[in-house]
């Protein structure tokens, strides 16, 4: 237990804060699966599944503490820009809209569109940010050395 607890320690915080947006995701898009049914045969039970694997494959990684879980998330960002926008950090944001939309109810077309603008350049940078973070503070174990053997003299 002692290991375990060393060994979770060493990840650093800010890891742990994707680690639960990437929860977040995967819990999110299986309940959509959920909702739409899955037809694999259908586009968006695809485009759900695809994105079920990358949040997968991040938080396996980075309890693996594997520093490659950089490329699954610059993968996310192409395809969260180019495809379907799932980004990681969509709940925080879908939070500020609605605090924007309890506190200024009456927004014109032009404030909505400019708080549309603005949220999803700020999620795609987050998720760029997110990416280099998984780049620049995910330490992998060492490496262990082979246990040579000693011939007889």
């Amino acid at each position: 237990m002692e290991k375990l607890i060393k060994y979770l320690k060493a990840i650093d915080w800010r890891i742990y804060i994707i680690l639960f947006f990437c929860f977040l995701g995967l819990y999110r898009n299986i309940f959509r699966l959920h909702v739409f049914g899955f037809d694999y045969g259908g586009l968006a039970a695809r485009v759900l599944v695809a994105m079920l694997a990358l949040y997968a494959a991040q938080i396996i990684l980075i309890f693996l503490r594997e520093r490659k879980v950089w490329v699954i998330s610059a993968l996310q960002v192409f395809f969260c820009f180019y495809v379907y926008e799932d980004f990681t950090f969509a709940p925080l944001t879908d939070l500020i809209k609605n605090l924007m939309w309890l506190k200024f109810p009456d927004m014109g077309y032009g404030w909505v569109k400019f708080m549309g603008t603005a949220i999803i350049s700020a999620l795609f940078t987050l998720e760029v940010l997110k990416t280099y973070i998984l780049y620049a503070l995910t330490e992998e174990l060492p490496k262990k050395r082979p246990i040579k053997e000693e011939t007889a003299a």
